[in-house]
């Protein structure tokens, strides 16, 4: 016989059920599927953006790849009474069985999944609810689960596919839900993502399918400030709007933008929010883009990405005197702004970023009883905190970020309160292993019970399929959906798909992270959603012994994994960064278990191998993990660590040093790196086309498409500066890191080089440092012996005092 499902499948996921929706049905069972033939035909509602035709073809997929049956998917004019229906969205057969208001109990986004008699019925209030009812009928009458976009869906297969009757009616406890969308759009269209899926093609110029948009189309994201009045046409954010005609507003208008410390209007801090010009014009350019787009959208109007004080003017001041805030100038023009578009657009809303505490994460202090716009969205991203601490840690700065949050939640009016969730950690955190999933549940229900109704993943992990930042993902839908689900029953279905057998050893290595993330009762300096060093005060459990049981661990997964192709692939993806940590603790894991740790090139290779692998839904990750730190630490290793800094670094704190070897990138046939028993880490770069006088340099790309590119310092090296067979430190200058396209080059084709803005870049910080090469020129052109060549041992990269 094969197999039949005649129960709704048993949930972890708790749907909303609603007490006005009656039992409609005599008892009888439904029976979709006979022995792979299809029982019954799915309506489609029309409309006009494709949402419901979207919903029932990927039901009538779902529904084949579950059945092996070919579920036709009709009109409501093709539907004939001859066979019971799937009814998706509410078309005229859909409301002869449901009544002529079905939706009058509902609230926007609340949906629907029912059976009416023989019949099933999907549909909902608002933007793609048709979508929602869908997946909430596949997830918990038929078992569907999609876990993570590097993943295929796993679809229960039931030739006859049988239920009971059933009445549901689901809604959201987020109402607004966006995650940084990398890959497939249907696992976020799928899991109720409602807003930013259409971004990424709007931003190539190319047509946004209907079902793709915003429940409030949000045209230009963040940091839209100067994309409405652009300083220079080279700004970054000089294109942001192509309707905009004026691009040098700096040049005509320099009141426009902020006063600096030093008394002068600069076009690179932000805009002068106090001063009435400015604010009549950029008013003009929002009415201008409402004009354009349409009424119902979010304007985004919040600081540029670059830190410290608005403006230092007389008026600015005052203003922040006033609110007692410094985001006092921009929270005074959008009450403006909110009351003008409240006469003129009731459908449009305007958003900002509550961000840095020098800018405008404080809340700003009103009038006894006064409250924000009803149409002004405030999103809280706390991108000051250290992602080690939940709000539950005593630190006094995470409870003074939990504090603002809740004054944001007092003078916000309901539903407008929203968050940006940084759950992964930029900079070092990236490449070791860090257990923060627990983090991302705790601060999610906190904000939730203080009233944040919007959330926004800013999913660094995702990008490289990095730390948990799967599960993470799927938590955050989930707890988006019910906040109150049971995540540790959540987590452990994550696993048991994702790891196999392994999964009780993959939970154990998670569980001791997130005690050893725990048991840091006092943070380590300097990290926020970012680290920069990789050292023993900021990851003080990266043990020799924690590490060296965690390889235990592994070993014993990737033994209950080694016939499962899927799940071993995972194991190894999961294990990167325990590799990466192990590389960076060699020397003292070979010391303490001489007989395991003998062959570092193996680690390192495990780790290159599971970047490249592909997942098993056949996608490759955009970034690949730790591979300049796992190359460097190699190098290291092999020449038994690095040599001591020269004398010229003495007295300066080594957190604020950062070495590294350069890479000759040149084409062809070329020597790119010699091993030299006197160069720093053992091996040194060759420099690809040596000219005399010897040019080395800093540069960045603003834009590779135009080219747009700034230089900084670049040092020229004459022969008589030159101590020919011997390395020599060398001056570069002090370099600005404003772009994650910088580099460090060398020589007149520039292939030797550092590409050091992708290591020490970070977006709205700044990063200055003072930077000095270590060359060594032999032959007879530089006045020495032997071949003529110029080689580099070492980058050294010291952060300046107060950064």
């Amino acid at each position: 016989m094969k197999p039949t499902l005649t129960l709704i499948i048993a949930l972890v996921f708790a749907p909303l059920v609603s007490p006005t929706l009656a039992q409609s049905n005599d008892g009888r069972t439904i029976t979709l599927a006979d022995d792979g033939r299809a029982r019954y035909r799915i309506v489609a509602a029309s409309d006009a953006d494709g949402i419901e035709d979207y919903a029932a073809q990927t039901l009538a997929g779902y529904l084949k790849e579950m059945t092996g049956a070919e579920f036709s998917v009709v009109s409501p004019d093709e539907f004939k009474v001859d066979r019971p229906a799937i009814f998706v969205g509410l078309s005229e057969p859909a409301l002869a069985r449901l009544g002529p208001e079905p939706l009058a109990n509902l609230r926007d986004q609340e949906h629907v999944a029912r059976s009416v008699g023989q019949d099933i019925l999907l549909y909902g209030k608002g933007h793609r609810a048709s979508l929602d009812a869908v997946m909430e009928f596949l997830e918990n009458s038929l078992g569907w689960r999609w876990y993570s976009p590097f993943e295929k869906p796993v679809v229960p297969k039931l030739a006859t596919l049988t239920l009971k009757p059933f009445s549901r009616q689901r809604g959201f406890d987020f109402v607004s839900r966006q995650l940084a969308a990398r890959f497939d759009g249907d696992f976020y269209l799928q899991h109720n993502v409602n807003m930013g899926l259409e971004t990424k093609l709007r931003n190539r110029g190319q047509t946004v399918p209907g079902h793709l948009g915003s429940w409030l189309p949000n045209e230009n994201f963040v940091h839209t400030s100067f994309a409405y009045i652009p300083p220079t046409p080279n700004d970054k954010y000089a294109n942001g709007f192509p309707w905009v005609e004026k691009r040098n507003y700096f040049e005509t208008n320099p009141e426009f933008f902020s006063l600096g410390e030093s008394g002068k209007r600069v076009p690179n801090l932000q805009l002068c929010y106090s001063l009435r010009g400015l604010r009549d014009e950029l008013t003009r350019q929002v009415l201008r883009q409402i004009e354009l787009s349409g009424p119902r959208q979010l304007i985004m109007i919040d600081a540029a990405d670059t830190p410290g004080r608005f403006c230092h003017c007389d008026d600015c001041v005052a203003l922040e005197q006033r609110y007692q805030t410094p985001g006092g100038p921009l929270f005074d023009y959008l009450i403006e702004l909110c009351s003008v578009l409240k006469r003129e657009h009731l459908e449009t809303r305007v958003k900002t970023l509550a961000y840095r505490r020098s800018q405008s994460q404080i809340p700003p202090r009103l009038p006894e009883g006064e409250k924000l716009p009803s149409n002004l969205v405030i999103e809280f991203a706390p991108i000051e905190d250290c992602y080690f601490a939940d709000w539950t840690h005593p630190d006094p700065q995470i409870q003074e970020t939990f504090l603002h949050l809740k004054g944001w939640a007092a003078i916000t009016a309901p539903g407008n309160l929203w968050a940006w969730m940084y759950p992964n950690p930029w900079g070092t955190g990236h490449e070791m292993p860090v257990g923060n999933v627990e983090r991302v549940v705790t601060n999610m229900r906190l904000m939730h019970q203080i009233g944040v109704r919007g959330v926004f993943l800013d999913h660094h992990g995702v990008n490289s399929r990095s730390g948990w930042s799967e599960l993470q993902a799927f938590l955050v839908l989930k707890l988006s959906q019910d906040i109150n689900a049971e995540t540790d029953a959540l987590i452990s279905e994550f696993l048991g798909n994702a790891f196999g057998p392994a999964a009780p050893q993959m939970r154990q290595y998670l569980t001791e992270l997130e005690a050893a993330r725990k048991a840091m009762a006092t943070l380590p300096l300097g990290v926020s959603y970012k680290s920069r060093n990789l050292d023993d005060r900021t990851f003080p459990y990266l043990t020799p012994t924690n590490l060296h049981r965690w390889q235990q661990l592994f070993e014993q997964m990737d033994a209950a994994t080694a016939k499962l192709p899927r799940e071993w692939d995972n194991v190894r993806s999961q294990r990167r960064e325990l590799d990466i940590a192990t590389l960076w603790k060699w020397f003292d894991l070979r010391a303490a278990w001489p007989n395991i740790y003998t062959d570092h090139h193996k680690v390192a290779e495990r780790v290159l191998a599971a970047n490249k692998a592909k997942s098993a839904s056949g996608i490759a990750p955009v970034w690949t993990l730790g591979e300049p730190l796992v190359s460097h630490m190699v190098t290291l290793i092999d020449a038994g660590g690095e040599k001591p800094l020269p004398s010229e670094f003495d007295g300066i704190d080594r957190n604020r040093i950062r070495t590294f070897l350069p890479r000759n990138n040149a084409r062809g046939e070329k020597k790119r790196s010699v091993k030299e028993p006197d160069a720093a880490f053992g091996t040194a770069a060759v420099i690809d086309q040596p000219q005399m006088p010897f040019r080395c340099g800093f540069s960045e790309w603003k834009s590779r498409v135009p080219s747009i590119v700034t230089h900084g310092p670049r040092l020229e090296i004459t022969r008589d500066q030159i101590t020919p067979g011997k390395y020599r430190l060398y001056r570069l200058g002090e370099i600005d890191i404003t772009t994650d396209d910088s580099v460090i080059w060398f020589g007149r084709s520039w292939a030797t080089n550092l590409p050091v803005g992708s290591q020490l870049y970070f977006p709205g910080e700044t990063s200055r440092w003072e930077g000095w090469v270590s060359l060594k020129f032999t032959g007879s052109s530089y006045g020495g012996n032997g071949e003529d060549q110029v080689l580099c041992d070492r980058i050294v990269l010291v952060k300046q005092e107060g950064e």
